[in-house]
């Protein structure tokens, strides 16, 4: 579990360095500071201060990866060996998680990563410690780069090579780039830090804990109405294509409360097209033939879209032009007529994309 230090008189979170120092690699003398506010932890009852608690952050982790969490920990030990394959291995570690969060944190998928304002606190904190820890790497990197390039073992250069003051030169110019970006990285972590301690407070208000969460889908099948099925949240991906089948479908009734209700999960479908076509891409389409089905769906999504706008733009004056003069009614459905002609032009392009992408081999099977 992660060990947070908290004032126990406050209880607000603490650092065990004030923020000036966050970018060097020293601690002082075993002091704490507030992280909200970069004050000094607070006085106990003989006013002296006190020294910081730890409590465990209540992170739910389930049981397909805590099995990889634990090596990490092993892997990557404090005590461990520091080598370049080593060091390596950590990076490429942190590439892959930094994608991953890139993705979690999308418009869609953070409906499903956080689910309460303890999960929002729990990611902002490693987005502070990550933040920090950028600063301390930023200046130690470029303080020994500069270092290094003095030495002749590092550089493989004589003293009085041509070329050993240029090298020294470029060193300093990285110093000062990585400094700078030492300094950003330190005002960003005291930004993240203090949101992450407002969040915590709000999760506390809120009684939003982290409660401990299994990875385990719900059983499909479930006959249940759509008004007392699973939340969405809740239900297997597919599950929750069956239950908005059931409440659009052909024999579903029609209201503004269901059309707005509608608009928004489109929205929400639409933002995770959205993401699965750009940071998600080369897990939700990892082969031509996916593209391939996907801009299939797409053309006959927007041929419906487009038919729909066609026939509002066509259709005689009802009541949800009531209030509008004879100008503005006209100017919106001529802008709906647009609209739809823009949209027959994208699904022209979708039908020669999705063709495209499915290839010569698998378009001549389709033809026998």
């Amino acid at each position: 579990m992660i060990q947070l230090p908290i004032c126990p008189v406050c209880r607000e979170l603490v650092v065990d360095q004030p923020a000036e120092n966050w970018t060097s690699a020293y601690r002082g003398d075993a002091r704490w500071w507030h992280l909200a506010d970069n004050r000094p932890i607070c006085p106990d009852a003989d006013g002296n201060l006190a020294p910081a608690v730890f409590v465990e952050d209540q992170l739910p982790v389930d049981s397909a990866t805590s099995a990889w969490i634990d090596a990490m920990t092993e892997l990557f030990a404090l005590d461990g060996p520091s080598t370049p394959a080593r060091l390596g291995s950590a990076i490429t570690a942190a590439e892959h998680l930094h994608r991953w969060l890139h993705t979690a944190t999308g418009p869609f998928s953070a409906l499903l990563s956080l689910h309460t304002a303890a999960d929002v606190a729990s990611l902002l904190g490693y987005l502070h410690r990550t933040s920090r820890l950028l600063a301390r790497v930023h200046a130690q990197t470029g303080s020994y780069l500069l270092d290094q390039a003095r030495q002749t073992q590092f550089t493989g250069l004589d003293d009085d090579s041509d070329v050993r003051d240029e090298v020294i030169d470029a060193a300093e110019d990285v110093q000062v780039w990585l400094r700078d970006a030492a300094d950003w990285s330190a005002q960003s972590a005291q930004a993240t830090g203090v949101a992450w301690s407002r969040i915590r407070t709000l999760a506390t208000l809120t009684g939003a804990t982290s409660a401990p969460r299994t990875d385990e889908q719900p059983s499909g099948g479930n006959s249940a109405s759509p008004a007392v099925a699973q939340e969405p949240q809740e239900a297997s991906p597919e599950h929750l294509g069956e239950l908005v089948g059931s409440a659009f479908g052909d024999e579903a009734g029609f209201s503004p409360a269901l059309t707005h209700t509608a608009a928004r999960m489109l929205g929400t479908a639409a933002s995770y097209l959205a993401d699965c076509l750009g940071p998600a891409r080369s897990a939700a389409i990892p082969t031509p033939h996916d593209l391939a089905d996907l801009t299939t769906s797409l053309t006959y999504l927007t041929h419906t879209l487009m038919g729909g706008l066609q026939h509002l733009a066509g259709s005689p004056r009802g009541s949800e032009s009531d209030g509008l003069d004879d100008a503005d009614a006209t100017a919106i459905r001529a802008s709906l007529t647009d609209a739809a002609v823009a949209l027959r032009t994208a699904a022209s392009h979708l039908a020669t994309a999705s063709h495209t992408a499915t290839g010569p081999e698998q378009q001549d099977e389709e033809q026998r």
